[in-house]
C-alpha cells in the first residue's frame, strides 16, 4: 500500500514537472515569436507608401531629365545627322554593285528603296528654265543699273542723293569698292532681284539686317550687299544649278535639294527668292549669336553653309517655310 502511494505521489510530480517544461517552452516560443501588433502594422503601410512616393518621386525627376535633354538638341542637328545617315545609306547600292560578282542574283535589287530621288522630265525642264532665266546673267549697269537704283531707293527711302554707276555711296550698302558690278561677277544680276524681293516682301527684317550691317565700328559690321551675293552663289552652288561637278557625295545631295527646290518651284515661281531670305536671316543670326566680328564673316558663312545644306536636303524641305522651320527662322515678328 505504501509503495501504491509512492507510486502515486511520484506520478504527480513527474505530471507537475512535465507541465512545468511545457510552461517554459511555450514561454521561450513566445518570447521568440513576433506578433504584430496593430500600431507596427500601421507602421509598415506608412514605410511601403513612403518608398512608393519616393520611386515615383525619382521617376518624375529622371523623366524631366530626360526631357531637359532632349529639349536641349537642336533641330538643325538632328536633320544634319539624319543626312550623314541617308549618305552612308546612298552609298549602299555603289558597295553592293561593287560586290556583284559575290552577291547572288536578284539581291541588289533590294536596295531600290536607298536610291536618292530623281527628278522627273518635267521638273528638269522647270528647273532649266529658271537657271536660264536668272542663274549666271551677268550684271550690267547698261541694262541693269534701274534696278540697282530701286533697291537704292528702298534700302534708303529718305535719301536726299542717288549714286551714280560709279560712285563712294554704294558702300554704304556693303559693296566692297565704288563700283558694284565689280562684286556681282560671282553670282551675275540674280542677287539684285533677291535683294528686291527680300525688302518688298519683307521690309521690317530687311531693314534689320541693313541696320546691322552698319554697325558702330567696321570691325562690328558685315558688308550686307556681299553676304547677299554669297548666299546666293551659295545657294546655286550646292544645288549645282549651273554646273554639275564635285564628289559623289556631294552630287547626291545635290539632286536630293534639286528635287525639294523642284517641288517648291512648281507652287511658287518665286521660291528661290523665298529661300534666299530664310538663308541670310539664318546667316545674320549666326552673326549676332556669336557676337562676330568682319574678320569672322568666313566662319559664319561656312556655318551657314552646313546648315542650308542639311535643311535643303532634308525630306521635309518641302516649302521655303518648312525651310525656315527646320532652320529656326521667324520671317515675320509676333
Amino acid at each position: 500500500m505504501e509503495d501504491d502511494g509512492l507510486r502515486r505521489r511520484g506520478a504527480h510530480h513527474h505530471d507537475r514537472d512535465v507541465s512545468d517544461d511545457d510552461d517554459h517552452e511555450s514561454s521561450s516560443l513566445l518570447k521568440h515569436t513576433h506578433v504584430p501588433s496593430r500600431g507596427s502594422a500601421t507602421e509598415h503601410a506608412g514605410e511601403r507608401e513612403s518608398v512608393c512616393t519616393s520611386t515615383i518621386s525619382e521617376g518624375v525627376r529622371s523623366l524631366s531629365r530626360i526631357t531637359t535633354q532632349i529639349k536641349e538638341i537642336r533641330v538643325e542637328d538632328v536633320y544634319r545627322y539624319w543626312s550623314i545617315f541617308q549618305n552612308w545609306l546612298y552609298e549602299v547600292p555603289t558597295m553592293a554593285r561593287s560586290w556583284s560578282a559575290y552577291i547572288p542574283s536578284g539581291t541588289l535589287s533590294a536596295f531600290n528603296f536607298l536610291k536618292p530621288p530623281e527628278l522627273t522630265p518635267e521638273q528638269e525642264q522647270l528647273l532649266a528654265e529658271f537657271v536660264e532665266k536668272n542663274v549666271g546673267i551677268t550684271y550690267t549697269h547698261e541694262s541693269h543699273f534701274h534696278l540697282l537704283s530701286k533697291l537704292w531707293d528702298l534700302s534708303f527711302p529718305n535719301a536726299e542723293e542717288k549714286p551714280e554707276q560709279h560712285d563712294q555711296m554704294w558702300k554704304r550698302m556693303g559693296f566692297q569698292g565704288n563700283d558694284p558690278a565689280t562684286d556681282f561677277r560671282a553670282a551675275g544680276m540674280l542677287p539684285v532681284l533677291c535683294l528686291i524681293f527680300f525688302a518688298e516682301a519683307y521690309p521690317d527684317k530687311y531693314m534689320e539686317l541693313l541696320k546691322r550691317s552698319n554697325g558702330k565700328s567696321a570691325e562690328e559690321s558685315y558688308p550686307f550687299a556681299c553676304a547677299a551675293i554669297n548666299v546666293v552663289y551659295m545657294l546655286t552652288d550646292i544645288m549645282k544649278l549651273k554646273t554639275s561637278t564635285g564628289n559623289s557625295a556631294s552630287l547626291q545631295d545635290a539632286v536630293a535639294m534639286r528635287v525639294n527646290f523642284a517641288k517648291m518651284l512648281e507652287k511658287n515661281e518665286k521660291a528661290f527668292m523665298e529661300l534666299f531670305c530664310v538663308v541670310f536671316l539664318f546667316l545674320d543670326n549666326e552673326w549676332v549669336r556669336t557676337n562676330a566680328s568682319y574678320m569672322q564673316f568666313p566662319i559664319v558663312l561656312k556655318t551657314t553653309r552646313e546648315k542650308t545644306l542639311a535643311a535643303l536636303k532634308s525630306s521635309a524641305a518641302k516649302s521655303p517655310i518648312s525651310v525656315a522651320d527646320i532652320m529656326g527662322i521667324e520671317l515675320f515678328d509676333e
